[in-house]
């Protein structure tokens, strides 16, 4: 199996030098690694480097907090009732019986 999209960190690199003159390629290059290093899969830093580039205000450390923390990716979702357990509480604390 090959591994697609296939890292280009050079080009990436390159093209945020020519697009993003305003920042510190050095400093690109370490948080490249950096998102690489914490899990960031080469597909996601491609996706998010290109935002990053599109916005004017965004810096290259902007990249780190485009990735989610690993807690929230193994975290499994709240059954449906627990929504509506949560709203019966909150209706008995509401109408008590002094009301």
């Amino acid at each position: 199996m090959t591994d697609v999209p296939r890292p280009a960190t050079a080009q990436l690199l390159d093209l945020a030098v020519v697009s993003r003159p305003d920042w510190s390629v050095d400093q690109l290059r370490d948080v490249l690694a950096q998102a690489r290093t914490e899990g960031m899969t080469w597909g996601r830093v491609l996706v998010a480097v290109a935002q990053l580039i599109a916005d004017p205000d965004a810096e290259p450390p902007d990249l780190l907090a485009a990735h989610p923390e690993p807690w929230r990716q193994r975290r499994r979702l709240p059954a449906p009732e627990t929504a509506h357990r949560g709203a019966a509480a909150v209706r008995a604390a509401l109408h008590t019986e002094s009301d």
